[in-house]
């Protein structure tokens, strides 16, 4: 007769066949029967724990690991199981200590390893997880998950070219996975391989045709690549697949946006926003989606919401420049825009031509804009350097490079100006340069009749009037006294200006705001030193 211990083994073999075939209730009571027949069997606790977990318990199979651990502590099998069940509990620092214990009792055991490495991963240790993967792909290095877990994991270390080897051989070992076409796809979008990447994601796709990663991911390189039809059809079926998508979301309000659908586009960045992405480049797609709307002071806030989070991006500086333009709040707009052309020349000096060719109303105001800004800053950099010539402090440098940021001048010579006079006779503010310029060489008539040229083409011009004044020693604005400073003319006429009449005078008197742009264009701003 059969003693206790082979009939409980015997039923433990009949509970592991029925578990590996997956009748998972017919183990139960397999196992159940064999830890009747011997109490302490740790084999058949750790079996009937994986069992009952698999039938979607967690109480019981963990009673059963606990049970089985402490009967023989060197189980590393059951320390691993115990530790996934842990992790799928949320209890991670348990789980890490189970893997912890399973790798050191059982160190060629692989699974221990990338078990591990996942939970790194998700806890976002990555370089961690890392390790551990290389560890697993050294025991087995013919086991394709190890090798598209790694290339995962290095793609969110950045190291796409490694990642892109890893998943190819993840696909090699095994070409039915979709997931490693997937993660392959997004390796590639980041390689910038668009075509490559669009081919890897149909694959994935043609296995999984409602995968909501692999449409936001088809999406998105339709849209990179201009097929922004295309690119809105996958992302609706991604976000209805999965409505918290929030790369898909955003991204589907900016192809939204191109489509000139605002309504729909100012939808999907508020519910980015609600959902949680508060960074700063969804506030300004809120904005540009709230300004096509002409909810202008709604475009405002969202331009305001984005340069709290990141005070020099450019797009939100264009964006509250743009919406304070149409408000009519030019002063506001031209700091946003002088901002705008510092942080970002190349950026800017594109925005400007697509403005001036495309949209007259706005190249006006941003026209009006920059005129507003040069003449704040240009006053309150002349009045700066008519004190300091009282004070025998003067920094004529500093002006001048004031004057050289703002593109004020390219009319310091005689000959500039004399050409700009050949193409316009009435032009108001080459006449007063030359006016200056013939004040400097002691032809005072000459430079009275030029001014009393501009008065009678325009009797209101009362800039030139005051202008006219300054021609004599003794002025009360002071400005006379910079006449010996060695000014370039341009500058000399503004600070003439400015201290006989301030912003306004300064305003009135400078070129065309047209001109201003043109002269940007052709001169990109230079950034101050820092």
């Amino acid at each position: 007769m059969e003693d206790a211990n082979t009939r409980a083994e015997k039923a433990a073999e009949r509970g592991e066949a029925h578990r590996l075939a997956g009748r998972n209730e017919a183990a139960v009571k397999a196992f159940t029967r064999a830890i009747t027949i011997v109490p302490g069997y740790p084999f058949a606790l750790g079996s009937r724990g994986q069992a009952l977990w698999a039938m979607g318990d967690l109480d019981a199979p963990l009673a059963d690991f606990d049970r089985a651990i402490e009967l023989d502590p060197r189980l590393g099998w059951v320390h691993l199981e115990r530790g996934r069940l842990l992790t799928g509990a949320g209890r991670d620092q348990e789980a890490l200590a189970d893997y912890d214990q399973a790798i050191e009792l059982e160190p060629d055991h692989a699974p221990s390893f990338l078990d591990r490495a996942l939970l790194h991963r998700f806890a976002g240790r990555l370089e961690d997880a890392l390790a551990d993967l290389d560890s697993a792909a050294e025991l087995e290095s013919r086991l394709p998950y190890v090798f598209g877990e790694r290339g995962e994991v290095k793609r969110r270390l950045k190291r796409y070219e490694e990642a892109l080897a890893d998943l190819t051989l993840a696909i090699d070992l095994d070409p039915d996975s979709s997931d490693f076409y997937l993660e392959r796809a997004w390796v590639r979008h980041e390689l910038e391989q668009s075509e490559e990447a669009l081919a890897d994601v149909n694959v994935a796709l043609a296995a999984r045709p409602d995968d909501s990663d692999g449409l936001e991911l088809r999406g998105i390189l339709h849209r990179l690549a201009g097929r922004t039809v295309e690119a809105v059809a996958d992302l609706d079926r991604a976000i209805e697949l999965n409505p918290g998508a929030l790369l898909a979301i955003t991204v589907r309000g900016g192809a939204l946006l191109a489509l000139r659908r605002p309504d729909a586009a100012y939808a999907d960045f508020s519910r980015a926003i609600e959902l949680g992405l508060d960074d700063a480049d969804t506030w300004v797609g809120r904005g540009r989606a709230a300004l096509d709307r002409h909810m202008l002071e709604d475009a405002l806030a969202a331009a305001e919401a984005a340069l709290e989070r990141e005070p020099d991006l450019d797009d939100a500086l264009l964006l509250r420049g743009a919406a304070n333009e149409k408000l009519g709040r030019y002063p506001e707009a031209a700091r946003d825009l002088k901002r705008f052309s510092l942080v970002a020349p190349d950026i800017f000096l594109s925005w400007v031509a697509e403005v001036s060719e495309g949209d007259s109303d706005l190249g006006h105001a941003m026209g009006e804009s920059l005129k507003t800004a040069m003449a704040e800053t240009l006053t309150d950099a002349a009045r700066d350097l008519v004190a300091g010539a009282e004070a025998q402090t003067v920094n004529t440098a500093d002006f001048a490079e004031v004057g050289a940021i703002l593109r004020v001048g390219d009319t310091d010579d005689a000959a500039v100006v004399e050409t700009r006079l050949a193409r316009d006779p009435g032009d108001a503010f080459a006449l007063a340069l030359r006016a200056v310029l013939d004040r400097s060489a002691g032809r005072r008539d000459t430079a009275l009749a030029d001014l009393d040229a501009i008065v009678r083409a325009d009797p209101a011009a009362e800039w030139a009037t005051a202008l006219r004044r300054t021609m004599d020693p003794g002025d009360p604005g002071g400005a006379d006294r910079l006449t010996g400073l060695g000014l370039p003319p341009t500058i000399e006429a503004i600070c003439v200006l400015a201290m006989t009449g301030g912003v306004d005078l300064v305003r009135t008197a400078l070129p065309d705001g047209t001109w201003i742009l043109s002269d940007m264009l052709e001169n990109p701003p230079i950034p101050p030193p820092a």
